[in-house]
């Protein structure tokens, strides 16, 4: 059966019929937002707030789609452990240099009157 990528969560592959659905709510989101703010670009704020609060937890009941979001939250914990692993990194290497320009900064303060 033929997919394509939601168009709010494009992690998620829908079929041909709920991504239909799901796009003609985004037209009317981003109509909504056009009337309020002619300037307005991207994602509208009321097309995330109704994937996640209204359509993602009556998808969740079919397996298919449970599956993707799954994949999804261990994909997501997967990436805030390795930028975890990184801002400690960093931090440490930051650290070791901050205590070695205190060190050196004592020591000029003590050959200085």
């Amino acid at each position: 059966m033929p997919t394509n990528c939601h168009p709010v969560a494009n992690w998620l592959s829908v079929n041909l019929d709920l991504y239909r659905q799901s796009f003609e709510k985004l037209i009317s989101d981003i109509n909504e937002q056009y009337k309020a703010d002619p300037n307005a670009s991207g994602l509208p704020p009321a097309s995330r707030a109704w994937f996640w609060s209204k359509q993602l937890p009556r998808l969740v009941s079919d397996p298919k789609i449970r599956e993707q979001v799954l994949k999804r939250q261990a994909a997501l914990a997967a990436s805030r452990i390795a930028i975890e692993d990184q801002i400690r990194q960093q931090a440490g290497a930051l650290i070791e240099q901050q205590g070695e320009i205190n060190a050196e900064l004592a020591l000029l303060e003590q050959v200085l009157p």
